[in-house]
C-alpha cells in the first residue's frame, strides 16, 4: 500500500503525460496567495520540483512543489480547465492507526463530503522477459468532510487485490464512525452497495441521512 501511494500520478487530461518533454498551459497557484501563468510539466508525485515557463520568457524554471497549492491545466483538447490540488491525505492499511502522505488529486464533487480522485500506475517487476510483479492501474477516491484532510476511501484495482473487503470496511468504518454511524451498520450488512468502482453512493446516503444541512 505504501509503495503504490508514493506512486501517484495526475493523469486527469489525457492518457499521454509520461511524455515528460511535453508542457502545457498552466496557472501556478502559490501558499502565499500569488500565482504565475506559463507553461508547465505534469504534477507527478515522484518529483519535487514541477518545470516552468512563465509567459514572456524563455527560461525555464524548477519550482518547488512544497510551495504551491494547486495547478490549473487546459486540456489542449477541449480547453477546458483541469486543475490538480496537492493535498495531505489520510489512510488507514492494516490497522485502524492513521498515517498521512502527500498526492496531486482532482475534485470531483463538492458538498460537506468533498470527492477527489488521482490516478495511479505501477510498471510492474521483471525477471528476464518475463514480469514477477504484473503492471497494474489504480483509481484512488478520497472522502474530504468539510476542511478536514482528505481520506482515502475507495480504491479500484486492475488486478486483484487481497483484503480489498477489509480493507474497504476500515476505510468507511474510520471515516463514518462519528459522522454517520447508520451508514456503517447499513454498508457493514450490505444494504449499501458500491457499483462501477465508484463510491459515490455512500456520500448520497450521507447527504440524504446524516448531512448536518438536513
Amino acid at each position: 500500500m505504501t509503495k503504490i501511494l508514493k506512486l501517484f500520478l495526475f493523469l486527469a487530461i489525457t492518457n499521454s503525460f509520461h511524455v515528460k518533454a511535453q508542457q502545457f498551459d498552466a496557472t501556478l497557484y502559490f501558499l502565499d496567495g500569488s500565482k504565475r501563468i506559463g507553461k508547465a510539466d505534469m504534477v507527478s508525485n515522484e518529483e519535487n520540483k514541477l518545470a516552468f515557463i512563465e509567459n514572456g520568457s524563455k527560461k525555464k524554471e524548477k519550482i518547488k512543489v512544497d510551495l504551491l497549492d494547486k495547478v490549473e491545466y487546459i486540456n489542449p483538447k477541449n480547453n477546458e480547465t483541469v486543475t490538480a490540488e496537492l493535498k495531505e491525505y489520510i489512510y488507514f492499511f492494516l490497522s485502524d492507526k492513521p498515517k498521512t502522505n502527500f498526492c496531486w488529486m482532482k475534485k470531483i464533487n463538492s458538498g460537506e463530503i468533498s470527492t477527489y480522485v488521482a490516478l495511479a500506475f505501477d510498471g510492474g517487476v521483471t525477471r528476464g522477459y518475463h514480469y514477477i510483479v504484473t503492471p497494474s492501474s489504480h483509481e484512488y477516491f478520497f472522502f474530504q468532510y468539510k476542511n478536514e484532510k482528505p481520506q482515502v476511501i475507495y480504491i479500484n484495482n486492475s488486478i486483484p487485490t487481497l483484503n480489498k473487503k477489509q480493507m474497504l470496511r476500515r476505510q468507511i468504518r474510520n471515516f463514518f464512525k462519528d459522522k454517520c454511524p447508520e451508514l456503517v451498520n447499513n454498508f457493514e450488512e450490505e444494504k449499501i452497495v458500491i457499483k462501477n468502482n465508484n463510491p459515490e453512493a455512500l456520500r448520497l446516503y450521507y447527504e440524504k441521512n446524516c448531512s448536518k444541512k438536513n
